[in-house]
Parts: structure tokens; sequence; C-alpha cells
């Protein structure tokens, strides 16, 4: 048999794309316009196409905001409309996302191999390549495939692509049919498609009209979701138990839930209640759902949305209790600062049930934020750098900055604090011979919270964690109505801020100290706060 391999995303198909492959069935290939010849002569018409939908396991994404299951549909309903006009037999295949590579055209080819248990072998003996991107086309070129080019063979105005279609979708969402593209060019498959699965287009829509979203579908560009992950997941159980006594039974939220590892250690003990878990990220709606198929939430109910935190999921008095676990300055800091933080917990009192609980698990502010503070940084635990080398380096692997004394990775994020984006003013002064930065309290708490972040420093810097004092919170929870739960007896049972002891002994302790301006020694700045904050009953 004569393969034609078609890899892509397959979002949708075209009517271009319908055309063209009816003309590739019933045309030699080298009379094709734009035709690339490969190491072998290819005198005969393929007569079975290969639709390699590629980045199968990714999606809700501006990228990929299609599920491969849509898909595959999609693609077999168009060979399907095609099979009317040509004769032809046809193979789906997923092909898992591999990244930016260049043993792309070859991964696909092995995986069509051993997906099909070795009975489809593509070679350039055997096969021509449909292909339109030019890095993709040299992938496969370099391997002595033939190639034809589609679109990027015809003349202006080109036909439209599959990625024109969806961002015209995207954009205008439920008035997607009326749009000109997509009359003048989606396939009559997809058409109906999406006419018969209505919540997709919905969903591409909502995915791309997203503010916070990036392409790839997150946040930032810059977070390593491995280190991030395993950070947050080495302490876990430490934060279960930090929030386990105020935890309410029936439909607990995890908001910002990441890869579901809290909600894993929720399930043993609440195995009755309904829990549900969002975050808008697509690396982590992947590794969630891997918990999932593993069993980590043993047999209670569990569903992940695939959402901004922003967007209204729930019915009003619906959840029993929700939870945010280092999410709020995230939400903060990505997004409108206190307009959506107020906003958000707002929509939480609107949610929650009378009763209901939202637990905030995060970072926190100093009392006292403004006052000036002198802060003395280690310049012998490290490397200890001048500004103008600093300046020089570029980079900002985990290697490097762990070598760099605690005086230079101040320096370092004065300056890479926020992108610059806000002034970070200090002085450097010097008492009783020893050198110190004068600035304020929350300048200084700002460092002390982030300073060990190696692994992810850009992203880190994006975000701003003392911008409320545990007093502000209180506050802002009491004016939208809540009753914040507090026990003078038992203060592990409700609301409280403290200072982790381990992260003083392992980061802080002659590495910083913070001293007033008389040079006593001052306090170390709160590293957490838990606040139970209740709906009344009446």
């Amino acid at each position: 048999m004569n393969y034609l391999l078609f890899p892509g995303r397959h979002l949708v198909n075209t009517m271009f794309q319908a055309a063209y492959l009816q003309k590739i069935l019933s045309t030699p290939p080298s009379e094709l316009p734009g035709f690339l010849p490969g190491r072998a002569s290819l005198s005969a018409s393929p007569t079975g196409i290969i639709f390699a939908i590629t980045s199968a396991n990714q999606e809700n994404s501006r990228f990929n905001p299609i599920p491969f299951h849509v898909r595959a549909m999609g693609v077999d309903r168009f060979a399907r409309d095609l099979r009317q006009r040509a004769v032809f037999d046809f193979r789906v295949f997923g092909i898992p996302h591999y990244g930016h590579t260049e043993s792309f055209a070859r991964f696909t080819v092995k995986e069509i191999a051993n997906q099909s248990e070795q009975h489809i072998k593509l070679t350039p003996d055997n096969c021509l390549v449909l292909c339109s991107t030019s890095e993709v086309i040299q992938l496969y070129r370099e391997m002595g495939f033939a190639i034809a080019p589609a679109e990027l063979a015809e003349p202006e105005p080109k036909p439209a692509t599959p990625i024109e279609i969806i961002r015209e979708i995207g954009a205008h969402g439920s008035d997607w049919k009326t749009r000109p593209l997509v009359k003048c060019h989606l396939a009559p498959s997809h058409q109906s498609l999406f006419e018969d699965l209505p919540e997709v287009p919905q969903r591409i829509a909502r995915l791309y009209q997203d503010p916070l979203t990036n392409q790839e579908g997150s946040l930032t560009e810059t977070r390593n979701y491995s280190t991030y992950a395993h950070g947050m997941n080495e302490i876990i159980r430490l934060k279960y138990l930090d929030i386990r006594p105020g935890i309410r039974p029936g439909r607990i939220v995890d908001e910002g839930c990441a890869d579901g590892a809290l909600l894993a250690e929720i399930s043993r003990d609440f195995p009755d209640s309904d829990l549900f878990g969002i975050d808008l990220s697509a690396e982590f709606a992947g590794r969630f759902h891997e918990r999932q198929r593993a069993r980590e939430f043993g047999g209670a109910y569990v569903h992940f949305f695939h959402r901004n935190l922003l967007d209204r999921i729930f019915e009003p008095g619906s959840i029993d209790t929700t939870i945010c676990n280092s999410t709020l300055h995230e939400l903060w800091s990505y997004a409108e600062q206190e307009k959506t933080v107020r906003d958000y917990l707002a929509e939480k009192f609107r949610q929650l049930c009378p009763g209901g609980r939202l637990i905030i698990r995060d970072v926190v502010g100093p009392e006292g934020g403004d006052r000036e503070v002198l802060l003395w940084c280690s310049d012998t635990d490290g490397s200890n750098l001048a500004s103008a080398d600093l300046s020089r380096h570029a980079g900002r692997d985990a290697a490097w900055l762990q070598h760099l004394s605690t005086r230079s990775r101040f320096c370092l994020f004065a300056k890479d604090f926020l992108a610059g984006k806000r002034p970070f003013p200090y002085q450097e002064t010097v008492r009783d011979g020893r050198p110190f930065c004068r600035l304020t309290l929350r300048q200084a708490a700002e460092f002390l919270s982030k300073k060990d972040y190696t692994g992810n420093w850009k992203s880190e810097m994006n975000e701003e964690f003392c911008f409320w004092d545990f007093a502000m919170w209180k506050s802002v929870l009491a004016e939208i109505g809540f009753h914040v739960h507090e026990n003078p007896n038992d203060p592990a049972e409700g609301s409280r801020v403290y200072t982790n002891p381990w992260i003083v002994q392992n980061r802080y302790e002659n590495r910083v100290a913070l001293f007033d301006a008389g040079i006593h020694s001052l306090p170390w700045p709160p590293t957490n706060m838990v606040l139970v904050a209740e709906k009344p009953r009446q």
C-alpha cells in the first residue's frame, strides 16, 4: 500500500484540505503543485491516509483547545465524508506532545509503527507526507520523504488554515457559525461536529478570551512545573494538617488545585464528600488526570475543572468548603490586584452554603509593613558578586543562583522583582562597621519569602506576597460578610498567622537579620497565615 501521512494537531479540517486530498488521491505525486521530491520516486497515488493527530495528550490551551477524542471524532467524520468522493483506507493515530524537538518527524513515524503493532511502517519508499509548515517539512525531508506542501504552494490569497479558523471561533464565541472564515472554509464535517457538541466552540472562546492564560494554557511562561509541583508536594501533608480542622464535609472545592495533591490527602479523610479541583494550567490538568487514573483519590468522587478561578462555576449556596491554598497571591499578582481579590472573595461567599467555610492558606505581609528597617545579608555564604557583574549575567539558572551569596541575591532581587515595573528603593548604609540595606519591612519580607526559590526565580519575581497583613485580610473578609473563625483556646483549629520555624532555621539564621534604626534585633516577619472564614447561617 502507498500511504499519505497527514500530521498535524487537526483542531479542525478545512474545505481546502478536502479538495487537496482528492487531488492527491487521483494525481501522481510529481504533478502536485509545489511537490518536493524525496529519496525515492513515488509514481503512484496513495491508497491509504494516515491521520497523525499530534499533541494528542494536550488540551485546554490556545495552542490545543480541543481534546484528542473530539479531534479524532472530527477527523473520522472528515475522512468518511471524503470517502463519498474518493476510494481510500484511513487510520487515525494520536501522537504525544514532544515539545520543540528536531526528532519530531522520526518520533511520529516510530509512534505509528508501534501503535499499529508494526503493521504500518512508513518509509520514503511507500509514503508521501502532506505538510504546510516549513520547519516540519524540513524534518521529514531530512529523513528522505517527499512532500505535498498543501497551502504553502497555493497562490495568494492563500486558503484559510485551521488555526486561523480556530482563532476566529475563539474571538466570536457563540456567533461562530456566522463568521466569514467559518462559513467559507470550515469543512462540513466540523461544522456538524461543533453543532452536535456546542460545548467545544464555547471552550475555544473561553480559552481565547481568558485574560490570564497564555498560549500554552498557563499563568506564566517561566514556571518549571516539575520543580514547582515537587516543591509544593514535598510538604503537602503539612499543609493539609494546617487546614484539616476547618474543613466541612460535603462538596469540597480546591481552587488552584495544581496536580491534585491536596485533594488526594482530603479524599482519605472525606471519602463520602464530592471533591472538585480547579486550575487553569494545562500542564497541571494532565498531571491531575494521571492521579485520577492511578486511583490516588480512592473511592471519592472527584472532578477537575480546567478553568480560570475568576469564572463563575458553581450555583449559589452549593459548596460546603472552598479551599484556597497558595492561590490568592497569584490572583493579586497576575490580575487586577485588590479589585480581583475582593471580587473573588465575594464570589466565594456567594457559592458557599450557609455555614459553609472558605479556608485560605497563603503567604501574608507583616504588620506595620511601611516602617523602615535595616536588613543585613551575609556576603560570605556564596559568591559575592558586584552589581556590575550581576548585571552582565542575563541568565537565572538555578545552579548559578544557588552559588550566590545572600547579599548578591538581594541585589539581584531588587533588580528583578516585578520585572522592574515598580521601583524597589533601598539605601546601603554602614552601622557599627556592618553593612545594611535600609528599606521598608514589607520590602524585606518580600525578599525573605522568595530568596530561596532558585528553581523558579523568574516566575516568582512576578508575584507579590506581602500586599496585605493579617489584620487587613480579616477586615476585608468581614466587609464581604464572612465571620472569621478564631479559637484562642486552640489556635490550630481557627484562623492564625505564624512564622515557620523550619524556614527560620534553614533559610534565615546566619544568612539574614532584621534590625530597627537603633540596631535592635527585630522578630522575623510571618511566613504564613490560615484563615477560616464562615458564611453565617442567617
